[in-house]
């Protein structure tokens, strides 16, 4: 998980040197702000006042800690494709860098929104592992913010690429791969 993380920290950097045509501070400043109190949220009733529920007895804890390494791999792979493709032209933030072109191929011919699938999987795969319905909880809660930003992104997207995004986006699910 560090490493996964650590793969991410460049995104500042890989701003510089770009102008952007479109950035939306307001907006990520308050989707972020929803993201960091969800995991403070969590983390104090994880690890300060000691709440969790086990998804399953001890029994069956191995094949759902396989499931969730499965599941979780998937979703660190699925992420760092996204970053890989979008290469110079990712940014940790909402907007459009000049020279931009739309991105179909890869991983964003399975879903919109790769990396924040993969962050979705993420987090439900450590919980699997974990064993925890608190961070399952997490993961499920974590979707919201991250629609959210799915919504911010698409609106400008939209008023970026025209008519090529309105067909890539009738052709690819938003987050959820494989659904028509």
């Amino acid at each position: 998980m560090a490493l996964y993380a650590l793969f991410f920290l460049d995104a500042p950097f890989l701003t510089f040197g770009h102008k952007t045509r479109v950035h939306r501070w307001r907006e990520q400043i308050v989707v972020n702000s929803l993201e960091l109190n969800l995991l403070f949220v969590w983390a104090l009733t994880k690890w300060l006042l000691g709440w969790e529920r086990r998804l399953v007895g001890p029994s069956r804890e191995v094949g759902l800690s396989a499931g969730g390494l499965a599941l979780l791999f998937a979703g660190v792979g699925l992420a760092v494709w996204g970053k890989l493709t979008l290469g110079r032209r990712f940014g940790a933030a909402f907007m459009i860098k000049e020279g931009q072109e739309l991105r179909t191929a890869g991983p964003y011919a399975i879903t919109r929104h790769p990396i924040y699938t993969g962050v979705i999987a993420i987090f439900t795969g450590v919980a699997l592992v974990w064993n925890s319905g608190l961070t399952l909880m997490l993961a499920a809660l974590f979707a919201i913010p991250l629609y959210f930003h799915t919504v911010v992104e698409e609106a400008f997207l939209e008023l970026h690429f025209g008519d090529a995004w309105r067909d890539y986006r009738r052709r690819v699910p938003r987050l959820v791969p494989f659904l028509p």
